[in-house]
């Protein structure tokens, strides 16, 4: 991976990435993107996507595209098994607020992919029952230019929903508010 930043006097940046894979991988990827660790505090998550609850690549035809807002702890999705969950499709900005309104302003030059959990993604992925789960010191905001869809109970993820193991480029941009 290739991070090429530009930081502003201002306090913005303007990151581009590229991923290049190399050496044995496996067919296809859950995702290519960016994980933040972000204090507590900044708890008022707002996009401008698809919503109001979590969209996939495949499974987002029946939300509709908008303004919407949730707190971080109410984005909790309880499933059984403890995984990943939230994620909003389509997003062309995203913002994480305080009480205050202080915080982060996330824009992307592509429609990006964004969720926001109060646990930790290795926790999730460790977790065999949602009593395991504990409350991390720092939110996760996960910013990802391709996400794989979900697939279905007997049926896997289609193709066309697959992340594959190919060189991405994609830039977001970080503002102060």
């Amino acid at each position: 991976v290739i991070y090429n930043y530009l930081i502003k006097r201002n306090g913005a940046i303007k990151l581009k990435v590229k991923t290049i894979p190399h050496g044995e991988i496996t067919k296809w990827i859950p995702k290519v993107g960016l994980r933040l660790q972000v204090p507590q505090v900044y708890q008022k998550l707002k996009w401008y996507g698809r919503g109001p609850f979590e969209t996939y690549p495949d499974r987002k035809t029946g939300a509709k595209v908008g303004i919407y807002e949730k707190t971080v702890a109410k984005e909790y999705e309880p499933y059984l098994v403890p995984q990943d969950y939230g994620n909003k499709t389509d997003v062309k900005w995203m913002s994480l607020t305080n009480e205050e309104n202080v915080g982060l302003f996330i824009t992307g030059e592509e429609l990006f992919n964004v969720s926001a959990h109060q646990y930790d993604t290795e926790h999730l992925s460790r977790a065999n029952y949602t009593y395991q789960l504990e409350e991390d010191n720092e939110i996760t905001l996960n910013i990802d230019h391709k996400i794989s869809g979900v697939g279905g109970t007997s049926i896997s993820v289609l193709n066309k929903y697959r992340v594959m193991p190919e060189i991405y480029e994609f830039t977001i941009k970080i503002l102060p508010i």
